[in-house]
């Protein structure tokens, strides 16, 4: 297990898991978000291959509809 950050809050993961994987213990879609992992934001097309080390840090942002 490893401890990552996740929109400032501490998680406990496999340190095999993937972007993908973290959206689906936290049981966030993957539809309307964007997700930046040190401050890099990371292609959709990437999450299923970007494996996370100690201490990495994730914004998960999600879009909002405005008038």
């Amino acid at each position: 297990m490893i401890t990552i950050r996740v929109n400032d809050q501490i998680l406990e993961i496999h340190k095999e898991f993937t972007l993908l994987q973290v959206l689906q213990q936290l049981n966030i879609s993957e539809e309307g978000i964007a997700i930046a992992v040190n401050e890099n934001i990371v292609p959709k097309s990437r999450w299923s291959a970007t494996t996370l080390s100690i201490n990495d840090k994730l914004i998960i942002i999600t879009a909002t509809q405005g008038g």
